[in-house]
């Protein structure tokens, strides 16, 4: 918003969600891990190292119950930062209007007062009346120089 009155106001820009943040970076980074541990386990990589089927069901339903849950919470602050971002727009919103009525009441008395001051020749100020005088101009002394030749 502008501090100065001089030109109106700039309309506030709708944004989809406000930034992210570092919780909001990890949980997602964790889920995406979670993701990749769980289709891991699914397709028995040999990078878990399971030996008897209670240990891979075992594996299998915490890495689901904990995938998602971890899902649920990045949709969650998802929603938080829509929710958030639209209530910043609503507050910009309230402030630009009041910036744009108080801008527009102040063009409105300086185009009050340019027309009063244009209709009423009173007001003008008269030109200044300078008195001519002479200046003599004195010719400035000529150093004769000589070519490089001649030195």
């Amino acid at each position: 918003m502008p501090k100065t009155f001089d030109r109106a106001p700039e309309l506030p820009k709708m944004r989809r969600r406000i930034g992210r943040d570092t919780t909001e970076l990890m949980i997602t980074t964790l889920a995406l891990m979670g993701t990749a541990g769980l289709v891991g386990v699914m397709i028995r990589a040999s990078v878990f190292d399971i030996t008897t089927q209670e240990e891979y069901d075992f594996i299998k339903y915490f890495f689901i119950s904990s995938t998602a849950v971890l899902w649920l919470v990045v949709v969650r602050l998802e929603l938080t930062a829509k929710k958030k971002a639209e209530q910043l727009y609503d507050t910009q919103m309230k402030e630009y209007e009041i910036l744009r009525t108080k801008w527009l009441e102040i063009a409105t008395m300086k185009l009050e007062r340019d027309a009063q001051n244009s209709m009423n020749p009173n007001v003008m100020v008269a030109p200044k009346v300078v008195e001519n005088q002479m200046v003599e101009i004195k010719p400035e002394p000529v150093v004769g120089m000589g070519s490089d030749e001649e030195n």
